[in-house]
């Protein structure tokens, strides 16, 4: 009897388990759903209401009498209109299929980092992946983490070139690596530990990150030092 009652114990925390992390799971495909939902609904009002506008006052710029100031005026709006046309790419990029991601994050990364002249973005897929057995809300999620990693790499890395190689073997590795100025040992383990909301440097870019590499069931590691650049090593 006693032992019945430990089984059905055990079964119950098992299944109790399991249901805190299906919850989890669905918490977090909810939470992304609705985050992509919002970057279409800002795309869209970022086209059809601010891009507008600019060229509006871009065409009102040409019938000002000081042409110079007019110049000036027109160039920013033009600047201003890429800088949006660049941010709604970003916020909305097209679908994604296991045939053309790869050419996508080959766009992505020259959109991101084509202001930097001589940087070097590399994608290499070996011949052993196959990207055909992950769906699209799964391949959204990959290119998604590859494209957060970009934007921490741009804005905090200070990097001249970087490598985004996916490897195959029972499970599929991302493994980004950049040549920038590395992080120090403090913050790399509170991050590996789940602890970096806790750290002045948290960037929301690394959550966003973790959050779906836990969407696919995965894993991810960050190796980095002070002037030795940075590697986040994804496996799913």
């Amino acid at each position: 009897i006693g032992a019945v009652i430990l089984i059905f114990l055990n079964v119950r925390e098992i299944k109790k388990r399991d249901k805190i992390i299906y919850n989890s799971e669905q918490y977090l495909r909810h939470s992304m759903e609705i985050q992509e939902a919002e970057r279409r609904r800002i795309s869209r009002e970022l086209h059809d209401t601010v891009a507008q506008s600019m060229r509006y006052v871009s065409l009102l710029a040409e019938n000002l009498n000081e042409k110079d100031a007019a110049q000036k005026i027109i160039t920013t709006q033009n600047q201003n209109i890429q800088d949006i046309r660049k941010l709604c790419y970003n916020l909305t990029p097209p679908e994604v299929s296991g045939n053309d991601i790869i050419s996508a994050l080959e766009l992505l990364g020259h959109k991101i980092f084509d202001e930097e002249g001589s940087f070097d973005v590399r994608i290499v897929a070996e011949d052993t992946v196959d990207f055909s057995k992950w769906n699209n809300e799964q391949l959204m999620n990959i290119y998604r983490i590859v494209q957060e990693a970009f934007q921490n790499i741009k804005k905090h890395a200070g990097a001249n070139e970087v490598t985004v190689l996916f490897k195959q073997d029972e499970s599929l590795k991302i493994i980004i690596t950049d040549d920038g100025c590395g992080m120090d040992e403090q913050f790399v383990n509170q991050i590996n530990n789940g602890l970096f909301e806790n750290s002045k440097a948290f960037h929301f870019g690394i959550r966003n990150i973790f959050e779906r590499v836990q969407l696919l069931r995965g894993t991810v590691i960050y190796r980095s030092e002070p002037d030795c650049g940075t590697q986040i090593t994804v496996e799913i």
